[in-house]
């Protein structure tokens, strides 16, 4: 089966409004959290095959992974190359307008260590408490669109009627002056 269309977001966290963030472009960078830059550590390209979600980070081409497989309370997240196992598969949960982000091998959610608003802090699993801090919104990554171009079409079309408006008046004042005049 083919995967899903992959989409880039930005992923925030629902208590501190930061975002997830690879600290490096090496295997095992850990994941942390940051004020929102736009920068490539920060942009997460999603991709869905059968129920199951991969996260590829941007700057670094490496998945959201768990360290060392880790299954407990406290397992730290990093950036890995992709081996295709369940430590680099997850799952989206609805969560209000939010989702917790579940680990596949670990059954746990993405979390941020000690409920921290500091950018810095780390990303690690821990069991599904409903916290805010294990929350977290797709925010998808929208280009730069130039508006420049358009807006100078506009003002050159705005210009251009502006001026035949402008010598319509004239005109017709002019004819009531020679109006005026001949009397």
């Amino acid at each position: 089966m083919a995967a899903k269309k992959a989409m880039e977001y930005f992923i925030i966290n629902r208590r501190s409004k930061k975002v997830l963030q690879a600290s490096g472009t090496e295997n095992g960078s850990v994941v942390e959290q940051a004020e929102l830059n736009k920068s490539d550590a920060q942009i997460w390209i999603c991709t869905e095959v059968k129920g199951v979600v991969k996260f590829v980070n941007k700057q670094s081409g490496k998945v959201l992974d768990v360290m060392t497989s880790g299954t407990e309370n406290g397992s730290w997240v990093q950036v890995w190359d992709d081996v295709e196992g369940d430590s680099q598969e997850w799952k989206l949960e609805a969560a209000r307008t939010y989702k917790k982000i579940v680990n596949i091998k670990a059954g746990k959610v993405l979390d941020v260590v000690d409920m921290s608003d500091e950018d810095g802090a780390v990303i690690q699993i821990w069991e599904d408490v409903s916290g805010e801090n294990q929350q977290w919104k797709l925010s998808p990554v929208t280009p730069q669109v130039s508006k420049k171009p358009a807006a100078k079409a506009t003002t050159a079309k705005t210009a251009v009627k502006a001026a035949q408006t402008a010598k319509t008046p004239a005109k017709k004042s002019a004819a009531k002056t020679t109006t005026v005049k001949k009397k």
